[in-house]
């Protein structure tokens, strides 16, 4: 069965908004499991601070019942001052780096956007 890890590392509108339609899509599409981590600048895409957030925000609802596990790397929250009060959703705090290398290492296809 597919697993995937989705990495969002940008804070483009679009790219944010196929990342969240991709992980849902290929949960639809009966891969076993999804995961998506945001990075770097993707981070912007968790805070509240971000008219980009609503994109997750709307989505998390699908997100939770569709059992996507959603990480915010902790690295990236302090480089771009997001607070874990700022998270718009998200299930754990992690390095991104080793949420990358421990999916990566299972077997997960990394797709980035």
């Amino acid at each position: 069965m597919a697993k995937f890890l989705i990495v969002v590392k940008s804070q483009d509108q679009l790219n944010v908004n196929t990342a969240v339609n991709v992980a849902q899509g290929l949960k639809m599409m009966g891969a076993q499991d999804v995961k998506m981590v945001f990075l770097g600048p993707g981070i912007t895409a968790l805070s509240k601070k971000n008219n980009i957030s609503e994109i997750v925000s709307k989505a998390s609802e699908n997100l939770k019942k569709m059992n996507i596990t959603v990480y915010a790397c902790e690295m990236a929250m302090k480089n771009y001052s997001v607070s874990k009060e700022d998270l718009v959703y998200v299930n754990e705090i992690s390095r991104g780096a080793d949420v990358i290398v421990k999916f990566a290492d299972n077997g997960y296809t990394v797709l980035t956007f």
